[in-house]
């Protein structure tokens, strides 16, 4: 797959921070979200970040997620090293108007997790 060219913010994203850009950017634009290695930076037992580092990978991580259900970006990401990877959300083509993805993605909750037991 052919990455497009990434913007990577000059400050840590925050939820807000990656709703504007997903209001505002063009189809197929990217935007690098975390780098590290995800599951491991929002786990309370492995990471050697603070709470409130891992609480902000952790919201933001989900809100790219639940922007992804919508169909407002792809998620995916480039290996940089072991262990160690960028996080990466690419624009999808929609009609909705900017206040529109606002909206969507400020009322929108992950959709559940299907357990099964067996």
């Amino acid at each position: 797959m052919q990455v497009c060219d990434v913007y990577v913010p000059p400050i840590a994203l925050n939820e807000a921070n990656l709703c504007d850009w997903i209001a505002s950017a063009l189809d197929g634009h990217c935007i690098q979200y975390h780098e590290g290695l995800l599951l491991r930076d929002r786990s309370e037992s492995s990471s050697g970040l603070p709470t409130k580092e891992r609480a902000r990978i952790n919201s933001l991580a989900r809100r790219a997620w639940i922007a992804c259900e919508l169909g407002l970006v792809q998620l995916f990401s480039q290996k940089v090293d072991d262990n160690h990877y960028r996080y990466l959300a690419m624009r999808s083509r929609t009609t909705l108007k900017p206040a529109e993805i606002r909206t969507q993605l400020r009322i929108a909750r992950p959709a559940p997790t299907r357990h099964n037991p067996n």
